[in-house]
């Protein structure tokens, strides 16, 4: 593990951080409507940093550590990077005032609980892909949960007439559920080429304590796979989106930890 990359990602994460609320603190009528270059330019730097934080702890000369603090660590970081590029496109941006300052948390996890790269598993290039395709779909379905829960709150404090703090600084509600459905198909995407891959490379699930991971991510593909269906049958959203993406998330959520659970308690 890269020590300062991760120490000067923390800081870049925490700077990120502090020039955003200071931007949205600010008179400016667009303050919470863009990201500041200053907030941007930090994140950027944060994430490339927390990559190469992240890669080191995992890919060792023993093999890979694919230890809990290692692949939060990693989900987080991709899970940044996912907004701040999504953000170029779609104001995504104020998701990160809770998102970079829980990577700079689990970047400290790391740094503080290392792996252990005595133990690293040696892969071959078809298993490293179905890793990377994985996380890449939990940290897309994670950025569509957290927008499920933002979509939620800002519906409520809709209905009951709030229109000062959370939705004055959000988009639209149609513009929310856009970007929803966006991040629910990349995820089914990724999902997709993450079960084909595990299904060609991963063997003997029984033996590696797989089995009830693999069930719980098929899940969640139904889930939000039957979702994506009903918007364009039924005209499903709102409400409807955010329960079926929530329970997905769930899915994946419970077949990761019982994973872990699973391996901590069964290896020696």
């Amino acid at each position: 593990m890269n020590t300062a990359s991760s120490l000067i990602a923390i800081a870049l994460y925490l700077l990120a951080t502090l020039l955003q609320v200071r931007r949205l603190q600010s008179d400016s009528p667009s303050g919470s409507q863009h990201l500041s270059r200053g907030s941007m330019a930090s994140g950027l730097f944060a994430v490339v940093s927390h990559g190469v934080a992240a890669v080191t702890a995992i890919a060792t000369p023993q093999g890979a550590d694919l230890g809990l603090a290692q692949v939060l660590s990693l989900l987080s970081g991709l899970i940044c990077l996912i907004i701040l590029l999504t953000s170029f496109r779609r104001p995504l941006h104020n998701l990160l005032l809770a998102m970079f300052p829980l990577a700079a948390l689990t970047l400290l996890i790391e740094v503080i609980l290392p792996g252990n790269p005595d133990k690293g598993e040696q892969y071959s290039i078809g298993m490293y892909s179905h890793i990377l395709l994985s996380i890449l779909a939990y940290s897309t379905i994670t950025v569509a949960a957290v927008q499920a829960i933002v979509l939620a709150g800002q519906d409520r404090m809709l209905r009951q007439h709030q229109l000062r703090g959370l939705p004055s600084l959000l988009p639209p509600l149609q513009t929310m559920e856009a970007m929803l459905f966006e991040l629910i198909t990349a995820g089914v995407l990724l999902l997709t080429l993450a079960i084909l891959t595990g299904a060609l490379y991963v063997e003997n699930l029984l033996a590696q304590h797989l089995l009830h991971k693999t069930v719980f991510s098929v899940i969640a593909w139904i889930l939000l796979s039957t979702l994506l269906c009903g918007r364009v049958a039924l005209g499903w959203r709102g409400r409807t989106a955010i329960r079926w993406t929530l329970w997905a998330f769930a899915s994946l959520l419970l077949g990761y930890i019982g994973t872990k659970i699973a391996l901590l308690l069964i290896s020696p």
